[in-house]
């Protein structure tokens, strides 16, 4: 899945401690929140999310 910052447009990086990370913005977030949003969408859509904007603390599905 690519994870996206809102702000800049680039791709966030995975760190060490789980999180994803914006090397432009510093924004970072929580894997386990991505992966709770791409379980429920997978359960309601029964497809994989294939991209996400993180917006802050929001976790925007484009496709």
């Amino acid at each position: 899945m690519k994870v996206s910052c809102d702000e800049c447009g680039c791709d966030m990086k995975i760190t060490s401690s789980f999180r994803y990370h914006c090397p432009e913005c510093k924004h970072e977030i929580e894997i386990a929140h991505i992966q709770e949003t791409s379980q429920k969408y997978r359960e309601e859509h029964k497809k994989n999310i294939e991209w996400v904007k993180i917006k802050g603390e929001e976790i925007i599905i484009v496709s």
